[in-house]
């Protein structure tokens, strides 16, 4: 493991990131929301605590997401499409540090992201008189490891397949893995032992994102904080999946021809 490595790969990533205007392009979003926000209130819907908090967790974690997928599922695709990938490999830095250092540039982008929109979004919701509970601390945190999961999950896909695919299939799990799960669910009581043994299958391979989204939990009022063992349980599940997307991305991406 070369740690210096990582870390000068990560900085380029998010220093890239800025280049390309990604970050502002956020911020422009996060101004949109203040607008809407203050034009909600204008209209006589600030009482609605509920409601706006709602809308800003589901905005809020939208955005963050499609940031997530985009930037994981691209990183190393732009590394070899722009031909930038032969120096860093003739350089003592092994794909797996590669691999590592794009990861955790992907991560901090998004971050830095959800960061700016969560800190934007915390402005709008003051002017709803939304008075901050530690439950919504814990969204963030709780959102923070789901984000670094969707990034790892982006960048496995990105190796397997095309671009385009691989960020494609990112956001039908990202968006949808929590309808897969569900249809699964009330499928399960129905059908046969064999049918049941493929369904829980599917059911550990598809990334459960949403265990990570606690807004709609944070949305209502007067919630208690949820025990640290859950917050605990969710970490030590981003390291086993995550950790299970690295080591495949490493199969493949060791295999491959650049």
């Amino acid at each position: 493991m070369n740690v210096r490595a990582w870390k000068t790969l990560a900085r380029g990533v998010l220093l890239e990131s800025i280049r390309r205007k990604d970050l502002w392009v956020v911020a422009i979003l996060g101004f949109l929301i203040i607008l809407a926000a203050g034009a909600l209130g204008f209209f006589g819907i600030s009482g609605l605590e509920v409601f706006a908090k709602d809308l800003a967790f589901t905005v809020l974690g939208m955005f963050s997401t499609v940031v997530a997928v985009l930037t994981g599922s691209r990183v190393l695709p732009e590394e070899i499409r722009n031909r930038t990938l032969y120096p860093l490999l003739a350089r003592p830095v092994s794909r797996l540090d590669l691999l590592m250092g794009k990861l955790i540039g992907a991560i901090l982008v998004t971050w830095v992201a959800f960061g700016l929109l969560a800190s934007l979004t915390a402005v709008a919701l003051a002017g709803f008189h939304v008075h901050f509970e530690w439950i919504m601390a814990q969204y963030v945190l709780a959102k923070l490891m789901g984000l670094a999961l969707t990034c790892a999950v982006s960048l496995a896909l990105s190796t397997a397949m095309t671009p385009q695919a691989g960020a494609t299939l990112g956001f039908v799990l990202a968006f949808g893995s929590g309808l897969i799960v569900r249809g699964l669910v009330l499928a399960f009581p129905a059908s046969s032992p064999t049918q049941q043994l493929l369904f829980k299958a599917v059911n550990g391979l598809v990334p459960q994102f949403g265990l990570f989204d606690l807004g709609a939990r944070a949305a209502n009022s007067g919630w208690a904080p949820v025990p640290a063992w859950v917050l605990g349980s969710l970490a030590a599940y981003l390291l086993v999946y995550g950790g299970a997307m690295v080591a495949l991305s490493w199969l493949k991406f060791r295999r491959q021809a650049v």
